[in-house]
């Protein structure tokens, strides 16, 4: 239980400061191969969410539980999958396919818990790359620019968005990606109730050993 809480606390801290270290533990190495997962079009329910599939019961409506999260991040549209390794569950949710080096983002959010959140922060961090590159960018939206269900593209989300480097530098864009595996750790927040929930994706781009 403590290695877990450690997680979710290097995971906070990497949307806090917009960059940091890379989660422990990999992710795709050695977990067992799952059923491909295609682009999805619809909403999130109380019977049908990323949670619930995956056999964790009902997002947390506490927000506590770090392994029943209330909001999830697709990359170019398609979900991912929560897996165990050596029966512990994992924070992350794997997109199995390769992206493009120009993915989309969209946050769905459990509307029961979470209602519409339209604040948004993320970091997106190489964990490895084929090309040796280390990237590191803080994206966060502007007030009121965001919207849950609505595909951003990952590299350019436009005006509504600030990304910074880890030295503070503001970008207008990130540019293509390199092959290789990426992560993103996000918060959305709802400010009307100020409930915050958390999500981490783990994507491919390209065919990235």
């Amino acid at each position: 239980m403590r290695s877990k809480r450690i997680l979710a606390s290097i995971v906070i801290g990497l949307i806090l400061v917009g960059y940091g270290c890379t989660p422990n533990g990999g992710g795709i190495k050695g977990h067992v191969d799952q059923p491909k997962r295609k682009r999805v079009i619809v909403s999130y329910t109380a019977a049908h969410n990323p949670t619930k599939d995956a056999d964790r019961g009902d997002p947390d409506p506490a927000l506590q539980d770090e392994f029943r999260p209330a909001a999830w991040v697709l990359i170019d549209g398609m979900e991912g999958t929560f897996v165990e390794i050596d029966g512990n569950p994992q924070l992350q949710w794997i997109v199995d396919e390769p992206v493009s080096a120009t993915p989309t983002f969209r946050v769905e959010a459990f509307e029961p818990i979470m209602g519409s959140p339209t604040v948004f922060k993320c970091a997106l961090r190489t964990r490895d790359a084929v090309d040796g590159s280390n990237l590191a960018y803080g994206i966060a939206s502007q007030e009121g620019e965001f919207q849950v269900g609505r595909e951003y593209s990952l590299v350019a989300p436009g005006n509504g968005f600030v990304i910074r480097q880890p030295t503070g530098d503001i970008v207008d864009k990130i540019g293509p990606l390199a092959p290789g595996h990426y992560l993103i750790a996000a918060s959305v927040r709802n400010p009307d109730s100020d409930k915050t929930a958390l999500a981490v994706t783990y994507f491919t781009v390209g065919q990235a050993e």
